[in-house]
C-alpha cells in the first residue's frame, strides 16, 4: 500500500496517541486544569510514586501501608514456601492482580468516563465535603494531604482532583502488586529451559536482557512525556490545558505503553525459558489490548478526536440559535420547503453505485447476490478448494504441492509486476483511463474495473498461499511444546497481519486502498476521492512511512511457522522481495511526482532512533537530522496531526435452540417475577399514601390530527415512531428522589408488582435531586423530568384527609424512546427498585402514511429544528414530498435530549409551585433535532453511528416499505450522501418494487 496512505481522511487530534498529547507539558510550569462543569484550577504537582512509597522519611498513607504489606506477603511466599506451591500461588496472585488492573480499575475508568461515575460516588455519599463526610472526610483529607506534601491545599482543588488522587493510590496498590507477583512468578521458574548447546542460552538470556531494558526505556520515556496526569489516566476526570507534543516512543508505536511497553513480559520468558511464563505473560498482554480497546480507545476517541453525536447535535442548535433571531429561524422553516422545489430539481454530484452498494474490499462487503463477488469465490473454490479435494481423495501430494507452488507464484507475480507496470504506465500516460475512454468508458468506470482486478489478485494471492501451506502442514518429530510455540507464534503473526492491514485501510479508505490518487488529481474526478488530496501521516502511517513493504507480509511468514514449512517460507520471502521492487519503482516515483516536498523520508520510528543515538553518545551522528527538522517545519501541509435456499436451511437447523434459548429464559423471567412478588410488596406496604401514586399519557401527534373528535378516543394513546412521548405523573410530597417510569412492550413482564424484564436505557426519572444529578452527562435523556406543580389532593375516595402530591411531566425521547413499531406500557418504579407503584394503559407506537409526515409531524413544537411548512406541501412532486418527509423521519431517528440544569440548589424558589419545589435544582429539556435542510448530509463529521443507521433504517423500512441494510447507511454518509440523495435512492426503489409487491408499498 506504500506511501499512498496518507490520502486518508483527515483526523483532528493525534488519533492513536492523543492520551499522550493531551498531558504533555512544555515545561514545569503549573498546568491549568479545567473540570467537565468548565471550572478551572491550578494542578498541584504530584510526588514520584516510587519515592513516596518506598523512602522512609516521606509520610506513609493506609493506602502505602496497605501496598507495602501485600508487597512483602508476595516476597514472603516466594522465599519460604516450597516451588510447586509457591508457583500455584504466584500465579494466582498474577492472575488476581492482572484483573484487578485490567477488569477493576478498567471497570472503574469506564464508569467515570461514560457517566462521571467515581466523582458522582463521592458527591452523593458527600466523602469530600465537609459538611457530610464526618470521619471519613477527615480520614480523607489527612490522607491527601500527607501524600502530597505542604504545597497542596485540599481546598483549592476541585472534588475532580481529590477523587484522581485517591483513585491514583489504588492504582498504585494494584500496579505494584501486577508487577511484584509476575517478578517473583518469573524468579520461581528460572533454569526451566533445556539449552543442548551454551550458546543458546547466552543468546536467550542476551535477548531476554535486551528486551528487559528496552522495556525500561519505553516506560521511562512515556512517563516523561505523558507525566503524572496522563500515567494515572486524569483525563477521565479533569483535562488540562497545554501544548500538544508528540515525540520520542510514541512516535515508534500506536500506544507504546500497552504495545512495545511490555516487551519486558517476553524478555522474562526468555531468560526463564518456561513455556509457562510465557502464555502467562501472552495472556496478560491480550488482557491489556482488551483494556485498550474496551476502556481507552472509546475515551480517546470522544475526549480528543470526534465527540460524541448528543455533543455534536447540541453545539450545532446553540451556535444556530445564538446566530440567528427567532424570527429568522421561522423565516428559514418557510424557506426551506419554499425553495425545495426548486432545489431539489437541481441534481448536486451525482451518487454512483459503489457509493449505494460498497464494493469487495478482499471479503468486506461481500454480497452473495452480486455477481462479481460470486464469480471471484467461485474462482477461489475452484483453484483452492478443487486441488485440496484432490489431493484429499487421491493423494498424489507431490503434484499438487508443484500445482499450488506455480499457482501462488502466478499470483504473486500477476499482483505485483503486471498490475505494478499497469499501475506505472497510469501514473506517466494515464494508460487505463485513456483504454475506457477510447472504447466508450470514463474514468470513474476504470478506477471500478481497477479495483475489481486488484482486489481479485489479492484474494487468489491470499488463498494460493493458504492452499500451499495447508498442503505442506506436517507435525513431523518435532518437540510437542515447539510445536504449540510455532502454532501460537504463527496466529499471532496473523492476527498483527489482520490489525496492520485494518489499520492500513482505516486510515486509507476506499479511495487510498485502491491507489484512486493514481486515477484522479482532485476530488472532483471521481466519486470515492476525498475533499482534500493531500498527504496526512495519520494512524498507523505515523510510524511506519510503508507498513504494507515492512509488515504487510506478517501473515504468509506466520503461515510458514505454523505448517513448518520451507516452501512456504521462501514464497512470503519472494512476495516481500516483489512488494518492495513495486514500491521502489512504482509507488514512490508517482507519490514524489505528485506530493513532492510533502513526503516524509523518515518514519517516526527512525527519527525517534536517531534522536535516541544522538543523545547516548552526546553528538549527532546523523547529520541531515538538522536539515530534515527545518524542512519538515517549513512544510505547512505535513505538520497537520492527525478507520430451500443455504440461509433458510441455517435458520432452520438453528430454530430448535433459539426455540430452547427462548423458553428457558420465559422459565426463568417467570421464576423471578414469582419470587420477588413474595418480597418486595411488602417494601410498598411501608410506604405512606401509596395509592397517590399514578401516570397518565399526554396524547400526541395522532390525538391532534384525528381532531380531538369522541369518535376518535383510540387516537389518544396512539403514537408515531419517532415521536416524543409526554407522560403526566403525581407522587405525594415525601416520595423517593429515585422513582423512575420505565417503557417495556406489554408482554415484557409477567407481574404488575414488579418489573422483570430490562428497560434498555428506555426510563426517565420522575424527579431527580442533585445527587443523581450528578451522573447526568450531555444527552442524557433519563433526566428528561420536572415538578410543573404542588396540589392537595384527597387520600382515597373515602378519606377527607388531604395530601401533599407533586404533579410533573417526564419526556421519552431520543435513546429512551423505543424505536420499534408495537404496544407499549409505562410503569412507575419505587426509589431505584423494579416494585411498581403505577402503570399506564397500554398505548401503541406505529406509523402513518409517508404522505402525511409532514403534515402530522409539522405540528409538533417540541423540537428545536427548522421544520418546513406543511402548508406548502401540496405544491411540491413525488420526490420533493418524498424528501421533506425523510428529512422529518431522520430528524426523529437522530434526535437528541438537551437536558440542563437551571437555578441553584441552595437557593429558594423564584418561580413558584407550577415550576418547582423550593431548593429544587430544575432540569430543562429540548429535543434537538441536526437537520434543517434536505441538502444536509444525513451524518455529522461524515459519520453515522451504528446505533442511528439501524434507526434509521427501521424508519425507512417502516414507513416507506424500503429497506437498507445500516452498512449501506453508513457508507454513504462516509461519502457525505445528503437527504435528498437517499430519498431519491427510497423513490428509485420503490419504483422498482412496485410492479412486483404493491401491497408492500405504503402510498
Amino acid at each position: 500500500m506504500g506511501v499512498r496512505k496518507r490520502l486518508s481522511k483527515k483526523k483532528d487530534g493525534g488519533g492513536e496517541t492523543a492520551i499522550a498529547a493531551s498531558s504533555v507539558p512544555a515545561h514545569d510550569e503549573l498546568l491549568t486544569g479545567r473540570t467537565p462543569d468548565g471550572k478551572a484550577f491550578a494542578v498541584p504537582k504530584t510526588r514520584d510514586m516510587l519515592q513516596s512509597l518506598f523512602n522512609p522519611v516521606t509520610p506513609k498513607t493506609t493506602f502505602d501501608i496497605i501496598t507495602l504489606v501485600t508487597l512483602s506477603t508476595h516476597m514472603v511466599v516466594a522465599l519460604v514456601l516450597p516451588l510447586a506451591t509457591r508457583r500455584a500461588v504466584l500465579m494466582a496472585g498474577f492472575a488476581f492482580w492482572r484483573l484487578c488492573y485490567n477488569g477493576g480499575l478498567g471497570w472503574i475508568l469506564n464508569w467515570q468516563s461514560s457517566r462521571h461515575g467515581l466523582v458522582a460516588l463521592f458527591k452523593r455519599n458527600g466523602w469530600l465535603d465537609p459538611n457530610r463526610g464526618g470521619r471519613v472526610y477527615t480520614w480523607l483529607r489527612s490522607e491527601l494531604e500527607a501524600k502530597m506534601g505542604p504545597g497542596y491545599s485540599f481546598e483549592s482543588v476541585p472534588i475532580e482532583f481529590n477523587v484522581w488522587l485517591l483513585y491514583r493510590q489504588l492504582v498504585d496498590l494494584v500496579l505494584l502488586n501486577d508487577f511484584a507477583t509476575y517478578f517473583f512468578l518469573c524468579s520461581c521458574y528460572l533454569g526451566s529451559a533445556n539449552d543442548t548447546e551454551p550458546w543458546h542460552a547466552f543468546l536467550r538470556i542476551a535477548g531476554g536482557l535486551t528486551l528487559l531494558a528496552f522495556n525500561l526505556w519505553v516506560k521511562v520515556d512515556a512517563h516523561r512525556v505523558v507525566k503524572d496526569y496522563a500515567w494515572y489516566w486524569g483525563d477521565f476526570f479533569f483535562l488540562v490545558e497545554q501544548s500538544l507534543t508528540f515525540d520520542g516512543v510514541f512516535e515508534m508505536a500506536p500506544h507504546p505503553m500497552y504495545s512495545i511497553g511490555y516487551a519486558g513480559y517476553y524478555g522474562g520468558s526468555l531468560i526463564t525459558g518456561s513455556y509457562t511464563i510465557f502464555y502467562a505473560s501472552l495472556a496478560a498482554h491480550m488482557l491489556q489490548f482488551l483494556f485498550l480497546s474496551l476502556v481507552e480507545n472509546p475515551h480517546i476517541e470522544k475526549t480528543y478526536e470526534r465527540p460524541p453525536l448528543a455533543i455534536q447535535v447540541i453545539q450545532k442548535s446553540r451556535i444556530r440559535r445564538m446566530s440567528a433571531p427567532m424570527s429568522d429561524i421561522s423565516d428559514s422553516a418557510r424557506d426551506t420547503t419554499a425553495s425545495v422545489g426548486d432545489a431539489c430539481k437541481v441534481s448536486i454530484r451525482e451518487r454512483p453505485t459503489s457509493l449505494w452498494h460498497p464494493e469487495l474490499i478482499v471479503f468486506k462487503n461481500f454480497d452473495l447476490l452480486r455477481a462479481s463477488d460470486v464469480l471471484i469465490l467461485l474462482l477461489l473454490v475452484y483453484s483452492v478448494g478443487v486441488p485440496l479435494c484432490f489431493w484429499w481423495a487421491f493423494g498424489h501430494s507431490q503434484m499438487v504441492f508443484v500445482y499450488s507452488a506455480a499457482q501462488c507464484i502466478i499470483w504473486v507475480l500477476f499482483r505485483t509486476l503486471v498490475l505494478g507496470l499497469l499501475l506505472r504506465k497510469q501514473s506517466t500516460s494515464q494508460l487505463i483511463t485513456r483504454w475506457y475512454i477510447k472504447h466508450g468508458g470514463d474514468g470513474e468506470e476504470a478506477f471500478s474495473s481497477w479495483r475489481a482486478v486488484y482486489n481479485t489478485a489479492t484474494i487468489m494471492t491470499y488463498g494460493s498461499f493458504g492452499l500451499v501451506a495447508m498442503i505442506t502442514y506436517h507435525w513431523g518429530d518435532a518437540d510437542f511444546g515447539n510445536l504449540i510455540l510455532f502454532h501460537t507464534l504463527g496466529l499471532l503473526l496473523i492476527a498483527f497481519h489482520v490489525w496492520s492491514s485494518r489499520s492500513v485501510y482505516e486510515t486509507l479508505g476506499d479511495f487510498g486502498w485502491f491507489y484512486g490518487d493514481f486515477f484522479a488529481r482532485d476530488s472532483s474526478m471521481l466519486s470515492l476521492a476525498p475533499p482534500d488530496i493531500k498527504l496526512y501521516y495519520t494512524g498507523i502511517y505515523r510510524y511506519l512511512n510503508n507498513p504494507d513493504k515492512v509488515i504487510g507480509q506478517a501473515a504468509f511468514y506466520g503461515l510458514a511457522l505454523i505448517s513448518r514449512s520451507w516452501a512456504v517460507f521462501a514464497l512470503a520471502l519472494l512476495l516481500q522481495t516483489c512488494n518492495f521492487l513495486f514500491s521502489k519503482y512504482v509507488e514512490t516515483p508517482h507519490m514524489e511526482k505528485v506530493y513532492g516536498a510533502q513526503i516524509h523520508r523518515d518514519s517516526g520510528i527512525v527519527r525517534t532512533v536517531k534522536k535516541a543515538v544522538n543523545k547516548s553518545i552526546g553528538q549527532s551522528v546523523f547529520m541531515d537530522e538538522v536539515m530534515y527538522d527545518v524542512a519538515r517545519a517549513g512544510n505547512s501541509e505535513t505538520k497537520l496531526p492527525e478507520n430451500m435456499s443455504v440461509a433458510s436451511l441455517l435458520a432452520s437447523t438453528t430454530k430448535p435452540m433459539k426455540d430452547i434459548f427462548l423458553e428457558t429464559k420465559d422459565l426463568l423471567s417467570t421464576t423471578t417475577a414469582r419470587l420477588a412478588e413474595r418480597t418486595l410488596p411488602s417494601e410498598l406496604t411501608k410506604l405512606d399514601h401509596a395509592g397517590e401514586y399514578s401516570i397518565k399519557l399526554i396524547s400526541g401527534a395522532a390525538w391532534r390530527a384525528s381532531g380531538k373528535g369522541v369518535a376518535n378516543k383510540n387516537a389518544k394513546n396512539v403514537y408515531y415512531l419517532g415521536e416524543s412521548i409526554r407522560v403526566g405523573w403525581q407522587t405525594p410530597a415525601g416520595h423517593s428522589r429515585r422513582d423512575w417510569i420505565g417503557m417495556y412492550p406489554v408482554t415484557a413482564n409477567f407481574s404488575n408488582q414488579i418489573t422483570t424484564a430490562s428497560s434498555k436505557g428506555c426510563f426517565v426519572y420522575t424527579h431527580p435531586d442533585e445527587n443523581l444529578l450528578a451522573e447526568m452527562v450531555v444527552g442524557d435523556s433519563i433526566f428528561a423530568s420536572s415538578v410543573t406543580g404542588v396540589v392537595k389532593a384527597r387520600e382515597g375516595k373515602k378519606s377527607s384527609s388531604l395530601v401533599e402530591v407533586l404533579q410533573g411531566e417526564a419526556l421519552f425521547s431520543s435513546s429512551a424512546l423505543p424505536f420499534k413499531v408495537g404496544t407499549y406500557e409505562l410503569r412507575l418504579h419505587h426509589g431505584g427498585t423494579h416494585a411498581v407503584l403505577a402503570q399506564s394503559k397500554p398505548f401503541e407506537i406505529t406509523t402513518c402514511d409517508s404522505a402525511s409526515i409532514v403534515r402530522l409531524f409539522g405540528a409538533d413544537t417540541s423540537v428545536d429544528s427548522a421544520a418546513p411548512d406543511p402548508s406548502k406541501e401540496s405544491e411540491l412532486d413525488e420526490l420533493e414530498q418524498l424528501s421533506l418527509a425523510l428529512l422529518t423521519i431522520a430528524n426523529k431517528a437522530f434526535a437528541v435530549t438537551d437536558s440542563h440544569t437551571v437555578g441553584d440548589p441552595s437557593s429558594p424558589s423564584v418561580d413558584g409551585p407550577s415550576s418547582r419545589t423550593g431548593g429544587d435544582v430544575v432540569v430543562q429539556t429540548d429535543v434537538v433535532e441536526p437537520l434543517d435542510s434536505v441538502h444536509d448530509p444525513f451524518s455529522l463529521s461524515e459519520v453515522l453511528e451504528e446505533k442511528q443507521a439501524r434507526r434509521l433504517g427501521y424508519a425507512i423500512k417502516e414507513y416507506f416499505g424500503v429497506e437498507f441494510a445500516s452498512d449501506v447507511l453508513i457508507h454513504a454518509a462516509k461519502h457525505g450522501a445528503t437527504v435528498h440523495d437517499v430519498a431519491k435512492r427510497i423513490l428509485e426503489a420503490r419504483q422498482a418494487l412496485s410492479a412486483y409487491s404493491l401491497s408492500t408499498i405504503k402510498p
